[in-house]
């Protein structure tokens, strides 16, 4: 499940890459908007959580038991600076200039895309050793290559792009 819904909206309009990274710190502190989520049927055993406070709230208040936060593992990925300057793009040429380099391993990125990529190796193996029935609660970044990777170890379930938020998905082996 990805958390729910912040209050600060996605920033528009043509920005630096300073002014993505001052709005990315403003997202990761803002607050929750706590709302409706279904857990369906499921007797959920335990629930993991993010440790970033979005994705915290949302666990505790859709989960009914404790809480197990784990730190870093179920982050968003990072990106490192590409070193652009002043330069302004529209917010649609970001993505598309942060997503080609994640792909193509720009240098710039490669660390980062390298550690996101051990963590959700790492996620998906803590998910296969743990008995019974898992609700995670992460980020959508997470959800959709960990949502990959559990699809590729042999799991059904959706195939994520952006995960909805309070969205429930359930992959099962």
């Amino acid at each position: 499940m990805r958390h729910f819904p912040v209050r600060l909206p996605l920033p528009s309009g043509w920005r630096t890459e300073e002014d993505l990274r001052r709005w990315r710190a403003e997202y990761d502190l803002s607050p929750a908007v706590p709302g409706p989520a279904d857990l369906g049927a499921v007797p959920w055993d335990r629930c993991l959580c993010s440790d970033v406070d979005r994705a915290r709230v949302t666990a505790e208040t859709v989960f009914p038991g404790p809480v197990e936060i784990v730190p870093r593992l179920l982050r968003e990925p990072e990106s490192a600076p590409f070193g652009m300057g002043r330069l302004r793009l529209p917010m649609r040429v970001w993505r598309v200039v942060f997503g080609l380099s994640w792909a193509m391993g720009h240098r710039s990125q490669r660390a980062c895309r390298d550690d996101f990529q051990r963590r959700v190796r790492a996620a998906a193996d803590l998910l296969e050793t743990l008995p019974g029935n898992t609700l995670m609660v992460s980020h959508a970044g997470m959800m959709m290559f960990l949502s990959a990777e559990l699809r590729r170890r042999g799991f059904t379930g959706p195939r994520l792009r952006l995960a909805r938020h309070a969205t429930l998905h359930t992959y099962t082996r």
